[in-house]
């Protein structure tokens, strides 16, 4: 069938609902989809983390061990069903209406197999990772493949469209009953069943909330154009996701096979408290990288300045919180789960490290996939994979979970990190000195909040008071080191208001700074106009869990 299709044949492979109100600019949608995107991540993270505090209190860690297995093996099938279908369609410059109906059927035939797949071969899986008592949870988490794969267009679409409002509306009605069935399952014993459970709650009521409020529901369709364009710009996206997805879980196996499940349940509880201020960030990049640079990525220089205070903002968010949480580890964890848990501190405090790199990471792959270099992430993924596979067989034979944690950043520093960076100088001639700029303010002011956070909890032996106390040190240290950044990423004209208080003038005053302009002209005096983006495109990566 031809790629290009009419009024009338639309209208037979969809159904359409009246647009909701006038569209906004592109800056506002960015601006209103950021601030959903960080809310709805917080909420969400906040809420695992206590959810995650209570199950701990229940179960042993050799459930989180045995749970671990299933979404390893859940997170690289389900991005092999995926077959980039979302980040066709999330990208600006393609039709939805031509595109859509070919990707519900290869969304639907993709994930169906790959169900069927999961589930037929659950045991070998479960043997391979090191928990053959993984082989139900897998099963289980195969339907949350088939049910993805269901709702896969209608959630591209409110990613397309930057409804996060609505994505954000899903994921809140979604947690309050599969927390539910979390807590009371945990509590009858079903161990790591209770998780995989609600996994599956939890991705059925999400689907309904977007097929709910997607703009058209889509009947499955083929269109050769549309195949041609999944072949050509998807696939290898998609490739890079599974290898991206591989690596960030080939640490599971490692651990899981080498060790037990017992070790294993503390090393993802470490993990899945250090990727919880980068998911925070990455979910926002994912979010919404793809809309900004692609509206951009037609005017060099613009581009430059985008990749640049991108850099700069991700930084004052990200960088404080890990280095934070790299001193205060230990009151971290003995706070919130106890010290049966204390193997997971010195892995917490690695794995900061490796957190904060990895989001910079997953920045600069959305940059590349925006530009259309979809083949640049593949080729760093694989350098990234046949890095990591020997460093982790080493690290985990050598320091057992510590070393995992060490192999991680042994291979993302040195050879990860600059990958993307030559790729990224050499699709958009991205100066090394203007990125340079970017984080190093950010960096020094975190520093300086770490180190102010330490002091403040070694005055202390009790854990609570250690990780209250320090909060609060590192947190106001951070807070007047980096206000006038901060100030900047508003705007030019908010940042005036602001800048116009008395209190920040006194506070200019006596620090001496000067607050540096986040773009390089005020916004409403740049070259050109954008109308409203499209919405973002997908992942270099992201972090689990």
């Amino acid at each position: 069938m031809s790629g290009t299709r009419t009024a009338s044949s639309t209208k037979t492979s969809s159904i359409r609902r009246p647009p909701k109100g006038p569209s906004l600019p592109l800056s506002a949608s960015v601006r209103r989809g950021a601030l959903w995107i960080t809310l709805s991540t917080l909420i969400l993270r906040l809420s695992n983390v206590a959810v995650s505090a209570v199950v701990a209190h229940i179960l042993a860690p050799r459930d989180f061990g045995v749970f671990t297995v299933a979404v390893t093996a859940y997170t690289i099938v389900f991005n092999i069903s995926e077959l980039g279908v979302a980040s066709c369609l999330v990208r600006a410059d393609l039709s939805i209406d031509a595109m859509a109906p070919t990707m519900v059927t290869v969304s639907l035939a993709t994930s169906a197999i790959c169900a069927a797949t999961m589930t037929g071969f659950a045991v070998p899986i479960a043997t391979a990772l090191g928990s053959p008592d993984g082989a139900q949870p897998i099963r289980v988490m195969a339907l949350v493949v088939l049910i993805n794969g269901l709702f896969a267009v209608p959630g591209a679409q409110l990613n397309r469209d930057i409804r996060q409002d609505k994505l954000f509306l899903a994921n809140i009605i979604s947690l309050v009953p599969s927390t539910v069935a979390l807590i009371l399952l945990a509590k009858s014993g079903s161990g790591a069943m209770a998780f995989a459970w609600s996994r599956v709650i939890a991705a059925l009521v999400m689907g309904c909330v977007f097929a709910v409020y997607a703009p058209k529901i889509y009947m499955p369709n083929v269109s050769r154009s549309a195949l041609s364009i999944l072949f050509k710009f998807g696939l290898p996206l998609a490739a890079a996701n599974i290898f991206n997805f591989t690596l960030l879980n080939v640490d599971y196996a490692f651990v899981g096979h080498l060790i037990g499940p017992v070790a294993l349940g503390a090393y993802v509880l470490a993990f899945t408290l250090a990727s919880a201020p980068s998911l925070v960030i990455g979910v926002v990049i994912n979010g919404m990288a793809m809309p900004a640079f692609t509206r951009v990525k037609g005017d060099p220089d613009r581009m430059k300045d985008a990749i640049a205070n991108a850099l700069r903002a991700v930084s004052l968010f990200l960088l404080p919180m890990c280095a934070i949480m790299l001193v205060l580890s230990r009151p971290l964890v003995y706070t919130l789960y106890g010290v049966k848990w204390a193997a997971s501190v010195e892995v917490l405090s690695v794995l900061s490290v490796y957190g904060a790199i990895s989001v910079i990471c997953i920045l600069f792959a959305n940059i590349l996939a925006s530009l259309g270099k979809a083949k640049f992430i593949l080729v760093v993924q694989l350098l990234w994979i046949g890095a990591l596979v020997p460093a982790m067989a080493l690290g985990v034979r050598g320091d057992g979970i510590v070393g995992a944690a060490m192999a991680h950043i042994v291979v993302i520093g040195p050879l990860v990190l600059p990958s993307y960076l030559f790729a990224l100088r050499k699709a958009g001639g991205i100066r090394f000195s203007a990125l340079g700029k970017a984080v190093f303010p950010p960096l020094i002011a975190a520093s300086a909040a770490a180190l102010a956070a330490r002091g403040a909890a070694s005055q202390f032996t009790s854990p609570l008071l250690q990780l209250v106390t320090g909060l609060t040190a590192g947190g106001l240290i951070y807070a007047v080191a980096a206000a006038p950044q901060a100030v900047a990423l508003l705007g030019q004209k908010q940042s005036e208001k602001l800048r116009a208080l008395r209190l920040f003038r006194l506070y200019e005053t006596v620090t001496g700074t000067v607050t540096v302009p986040v773009n390089g002209a005020p916004e409403g005096k740049r070259s050109g106009r954008h109308r409203r983006t499209t919405p973002p495109a997908p992942d270099g990566g992201s972090p689990r869990m």
